[in-house]
């Protein structure tokens, strides 16, 4: 079962677990199995060009290493900047109480490029979520990486949508312009064609 988000607004605490939004519980999904001559599903498996070992799927994973070769966890790294300077990283939003207070704009709120959606089920937090759209910062994991977080009532429920700001260009239809009529004709010179050249 899904951990809970705690969410806090306006003192009060209000508890969800988040059911991610998947295309495929939407539309559905199909797979292609195949199969042997006598019906058994096959298994995936990787073939290994220098020794001709077969190693089945999930068999092996990427790893990182040390220069002697010492396996390296990946709690162990530290995250730097292209200046070299060590970026900060951040906890969990499933490890501490999610501060509901600013608000945003339908127009903030479109202009996301959209990572997930997640589902809440909690009447209380509906309610108190009302029309507005709170926007906060969403570490899925502890780390670096977060997303741009709004929580917003729609008439299928209440949904958290995760993802990041686009600075998107505004066109319109070009202003019209009016063209002077030219006084005078230019005529155009039509040479003649020598037929006898093609």
């Amino acid at each position: 079962m899904a951990k809970d988000l705690i969410f806090n607004l306006a003192g009060v605490e209000y508890a969800s677990a988040p059911v991610k939004f998947e295309r495929k519980k939407v539309y559905g999904w199909s797979d292609i199995v195949a199969t042997s001559k006598s019906g058994e599903v096959c298994q995936s498996a990787y073939l290994l060009s220098d020794v001709a070992l077969l190693i089945p799927s999930g068999g092996y994973k990427q790893g990182i290493v040390d220069e002697t070769g010492t396996w390296i966890d990946k709690s162990e790294l530290k995250p730097y900047d292209t200046d070299g300077n060590e970026m900060p990283t951040y906890a969990s939003s499933f490890d501490a109480p999610i501060e509901l207070g600013a608000t945003a704009t339908i127009e903030e709120f479109l202009d996301n490029d959209w990572e997930a959606v997640y589902q809440l089920s909690n009447p209380e937090l509906a309610a108190a979520v009302g029309e507005k759209i709170y926007k906060f910062e969403f570490f899925y994991r502890a780390g670096i990486n977060h997303n741009d977080a709004y929580l917003m009532n729609t008439p299928g429920g209440l949904f958290l949508f995760a993802g990041d700001r686009q600075e998107f260009q505004m066109v319109a239809l070009a202003d019209e312009t009016i063209i002077d009529d030219l006084e005078e004709e230019v005529e155009e010179e039509i040479d003649d064609l020598d037929f006898s050249m093609f």
